[in-house]
């Protein structure tokens, strides 16, 4: 039986990010995910300037393709539009071919993959054995769970399917290179609309905690938007599972996004150096990745206010000063 110090259940982001920084301290690690590369994902691809400065900082010289954006319209039902241009850019990625960039730099680092499904997990006292769908049976000092709000390791650690707020999208016809945000008072809990223009394509969705296919529709015909092809993922929001020494989630599959903007690619690289840094150090993942738990609670409690729709309507006032929403824009996502 093979053994490795750590077995990595995903191969976006999060756990290809993961296993280059563990392969480059000289850790051995294998990659297990059952999709075939490139493979896509529904996601506007938006990489924050926190985002890809951290990127650069995890993997120096890293270079991939992306759509420079700084012109931004927020629109606010029953508001004029205020449009506004950032001080930093914005990189908007195709999740296909970033993604894949990722796994390939993992490869090149000398990380192991395999093409299989994750099957459920033993702990025991020298370690963790993982048994995959195909019946291959692997033994590892941690096993890091980076398989998505859908997460099957995230499953068995809590005993039950819980998979979050589900977010509907489509690719349309690009029209310009304006990032498009839009809300409503009318909208559910956590309910925002999106359009992020592409090099190619522009990627429309929207999220709320009841969304459903109608309920995009009806979006889409407010907002005349043809109907192209549906798709639609799970964003897990909730930290509440036993958090396990041997056991680590991260990425989506952990609950680590942002709380109001459902931002999870920046989250995905910021738990996969926490996840790395615990076992190349022999630290708990929970005193590593201590602050990131603060700040989802932080989070969660200002979500509660952001989205109500007293809180939306005061929006569509300040909006109508597109100066100040540029401020307050900038100084959210300046890199510290």
């Amino acid at each position: 039986m093979r053994e490795f110090d750590a077995v990595i259940i995903g191969g976006g982001p999060a756990g290809s990010t993961c296993g280059c920084l563990l392969m480059k301290a000289g850790k051995s690690c294998l990659l297990v995910d059952y999709a075939t590369f490139p493979r896509d994902k529904v996601c506007g691809g938006g990489l924050t300037p926190k985002c890809w400065k951290l990127l650069d900082e995890l993997i120096p010289g890293i270079q991939y393709e992306y759509n420079s954006i700084r012109h931004i319209r927020l629109e606010v039902e029953g508001y004029p539009p205020c449009p506004f241009e950032t001080a930093i850019e914005l990189r908007l990625v195709k999740r296909k071919e970033f993604d894949n960039l990722l796994l390939e730099i993992y490869k090149s680092a000398g990380g192991e993959f395999l093409q299989s499904a994750f099957l459920r997990y033993e702990e025991q006292a020298d370690g963790v054995l993982v048994t995959l769908k195909s019946g291959e049976q692997v033994k590892c000092r941690y096993l890091v769970g980076a398989d998505g709000s859908t997460s099957a390791v995230r499953r068995q650690l809590i005993g039950r399917r819980d998979n979050g707020h589900l977010i509907m999208e489509q690719y349309v016809e690009k029209t310009d290179n304006t990032l498009v945000v839009g809300m409503s008072p009318r909208y559910g809990k956590d309910g925002y609309f999106y359009r992020f223009p592409n090099s190619e394509f522009d990627a429309v969705g929207y999220c709320d905690v009841n969304v459903d296919s109608d309920k995009f529709r009806e979006i889409l015909q407010q907002k005349h938007i043809p109907e192209t092809k549906l798709r639609g993922c799970y964003i897990y929001l909730k930290n509440d599972y036993p958090l396990n020494d041997r056991i680590i989630l991260i990425g989506d599959a952990g609950g680590f996004a942002n709380r109001i903007t459902f931002e999870g690619i920046k989250s995905a690289f910021e738990t996969a150096k926490a996840a790395a840094d615990a076992i190349i150090s022999g630290r708990p993942f929970r005193e590593v990745n201590a602050r990131m738990f603060e700040k989802l609670k932080k989070e969660d409690r200002f979500s509660d206010f952001f989205y109500k729709p007293s809180s939306v309507r005061l929006l569509g006032l300040i909006s109508r000063f597109p100066s100040l929403v540029k401020w307050c824009f900038d100084r959210a996502l300046r890199p510290h």
